[in-house]
C-alpha cells in the first residue's frame, strides 16, 4: 500500500472521528451530558455555594469536587456539568461539623447555597478577670460591659465597667438598700456616646423600682425618680440624638427631659400610652385609647402621623413592648404576649395579630425577615419577598426550631440566614434553609442551665455568663466568651 493511500486512509479517519466528536464537544461545552440510563444528552445543571470557612472541602454524591473551582473573587464553589435529580452535597473541612444536604438539580439551573456556616467541634473560651457576675449589657460600641452583682439577701447591688479590650474593670458603684429585678425586660440602658448609663432597681423595704443614673467621667449615681419628682415612671430610654436626654413613661404619658434641666419636661403623648420605640429621626409609640399606632419626630415636637387605621385591643403592663423598623413595620407584643404587625408594604394600614405566647423578636438589618418566639419555638416572618435561594415569599412564616425544654436567648446572626439561641445550658445555631433538612449545631455546652447569651455580630463574638467551677457546689457566675470568626482565614 502506497504511502498516499495510508496518508488519506488516515485523514479520513481522523476526519470521521471529529465529524463524530465534535457534536458531543460542543454539547459538552454548552452544558449537555449523555444518560447511560436514557441513551441521549440531557440539559445539565449546576450548583453554587459559598461556605464559611472558605477552605472546604466538597462532595458530590460521595465523590470530592477538585479545589479548582473556587471562585477567589467571591470564595463561591460552582459545580457543573450535574445530571438532573436528586444528588447528595457535602461540605467538610478540618476540626469543624460537616454539612449536609439532598440537593435536586434542575436542568439549565443552578442550585444555590450562599450562606454555609461550619461550626468548630470545639471553641476557644475566655474567662475575663470580672469577679461575679448576676447580669451584663455591653455598650454601644461593644468595648465595656456593665456588671450586675446582685445583692438582693444583703440589700445591696453592685455595678462594675468591664472594660473588655483593657481586661479590666474601671467604675465600680454600689447602691445599698436596692437589688436588680431578674426579669428578663429589666435593662440597664447605656446612652449612644456611652459616658451614661439607665439603671432600674428594686427598693428592698417597699418592692418599688426606681431609676438611676449614673455618669462614669464623674462617678456620680443620680436617683432619676427623685429628679424628675416622680414616684412612678418606667420604659426609660436615652434619646439616640440629643446628648443627656430620656424618655419615659409616667402615669400613661409619654415624656422627654434633659437631665441637666429636670424641670422643664416636654409632653411628648398623653393618650394613653402603653409603650413605645425610638429609631435614629422619629418615635413610634401605641395609644390605648385610641387602639392605633402613632409616629412622631424624635424631637418631640410637630404633628403626629397615625399609621394604622384599624384599632386593636390589647392588655397594658410591664411585659408591653412596641418594637419599630421604620414607619412600614412596627411589631407590638402585648402585656399576655400577642404578636400584632403593622407592616404597610402593599396591604395599607393595616396591623395583623400573627401568634399568641411571644416573649420577643428581633427583625433584621434589612428589615426584610422577623425572629420571634414563645418558650418552645422559634419563628421567622418575611415582611418582605426573599428571592435568594430557597426564595420566599412576602408574609410568609416558617418553624425554626422547637424544643421541649425553654428556649432563651434568640439572636439573628451576621448573615440574617442563621439563628443563635440556648436552651438548657447549651447554645446553638441553626440555619433558615430547610432543603431536605435543616443543619443545627451546638456551639458551647455551659455548666450554667440559665445563661445570658449575647452575640455581637461586627466582631463575631458570643458573651456569655457561666460558672467558674462546677455548677453543683459553685454558684459564682463569671463573664466569658468565645469567637466565631473564620479562624484559618489567610
Amino acid at each position: 500500500m502506497s504511502e498516499i493511500v495510508i496518508k488519506k486512509i488516515f485523514f479520513w479517519v481522523l476526519a470521521i472521528l471529529f465529524f463524530l466528536t465534535a457534536p458531543a464537544v460542543v454539547l459538552y461545552t454548552m452544558g449537555y451530558r449523555f444518560s447511560l440510563e436514557r441513551g441521549i444528552f440531557i440539559y445539565s445543571g449546576s450548583v453554587t455555594i459559598k461556605p464559611t470557612p472558605r477552605e472546604v472541602n466538597v462532595f458530590i454524591d460521595g465523590k470530592q469536587v477538585p479545589k479548582g473551582v473556587i471562585n477567589f473573587l467571591n470564595y463561591s464553589y460552582h459545580i457543573d456539568g450535574l445530571h438532573p435529580g436528586e444528588h447528595s452535597l457535602k461540605v467538610e473541612a478540618p476540626d469543624y461539623y460537616s454539612w449536609f444536604k439532598k440537593i435536586r438539580i434542575h436542568s439549565g439551573l443552578s442550585t444555590e447555597f450562599w450562606n454555609i456556616f461550619l461550626i468548630r467541634k470545639k471553641y476557644t473560651i475566655t474567662t475575663y478577670p470580672t469577679g461575679a457576675v448576676n447580669n451584663f449589657f455591653n455598650s454601644p460600641d461593644n468595648k465595656r460591659v456593665a456588671l450586675v452583682e446582685n445583692g438582693k439577701e444583703n440589700k445591696k447591688t453592685t455595678i462594675k465597667i468591664f472594660n473588655i479590650k483593657k481586661n479590666e474593670a474601671e467604675y465600680v458603684f454600689s447602691l445599698d438598700g436596692y437589688y436588680f429585678s431578674d426579669k428578663e425586660k429589666e435593662n440597664i440602658e447605656w446612652s449612644p456616646r456611652e459616658g451614661l448609663l439607665t439603671v432600674p432597681l428594686i427598693k428592698s423595704d417597699n418592692g418599688r423600682r426606681e431609676y438611676f443614673v449614673i455618669t462614669l467621667g464623674t462617678k456620680e449615681i443620680k436617683n432619676l425618680n427623685g429628679l424628675l419628682g416622680v414616684k412612678k415612671i418606667s420604659q426609660v430610654r436615652w434619646s439616640p440624638r440629643e446628648r443627656n436626654t430620656v424618655f419615659y413613661i409616667s402615669n400613661r404619658s409619654l415624656f422627654k427631659v434633659k437631665l441637666n434641666n429636670p424641670d422643664k419636661k416636654i409632653l411628648v403623648a398623653n393618650d394613653n400610652v402603653y409603650g413605645y420605640d425610638l429609631s435614629n429621626f422619629n418615635l413610634y409609640y401605641f395609644s390605648g385609647k385610641t387602639g392605633m399606632i402613632y409616629e412622631k419626630s424624635i424631637w418631640g415636637d410637630g404633628d403626629f402621623t397615625q399609621l394604622t387605621l384599624t384599632p386593636i385591643k390589647v392588655s397594658a403592663g410591664d411585659k408591653f413592648r412596641v418594637i419599630a423598623y421604620d414607619d412600614k413595620r412596627v411589631a407590638i407584643i402585648s402585656q399576655n404576649g400577642d404578636l400584632f404587625l403593622f407592616n404597610d408594604s402593599n396591604k395599607g394600614n393595616e396591623i395583623d395579630k400573627l401568634a399568641q405566647n411571644v416573649r420577643g423578636l428581633h427583625f433584621s438589618d434589612d428589615g426584610k425577615k422577623m425572629v420571634f418566639w414563645n418558650n418552645n419555638e422559634i419563628f421567622v416572618y418575611f415582611t418582605r419577598k426573599w428571592e435568594t435561594q430557597p426564595i420566599r415569599e412576602e408574609g410568609e412564616t416558617i418553624g425554626v426550631a422547637r424544643f421541649f425544654r425553654k428556649i432563651d436567648n434568640v439572636e439573628w446572626f451576621r448573615d440574617y440566614e442563621h439563628i443563635i439561641f440556648s436552651v438548657d445550658g447549651t447554645i446553638k445555631m441553626t440555619e433558615l434553609d430547610s432543603r431536605s433538612v435543616r443543619n443545627m449545631y451546638d456551639i458551647a455546652k455551659l455548666k450554667n442551665k440559665k445563661p445570658k447569651v449575647i452575640y455581637i455580630g461586627e466582631k463575631d463574638r458570643l458573651l456569655f455568663s457561666d460558672f467558674a467551677g462546677d455548677a453543683n457546689n459553685n454558684t459564682v457566675k463569671e463573664l466569658k466568651s468565645l469567637s466565631l470568626s473564620e479562624e484559618n482565614k489567610k
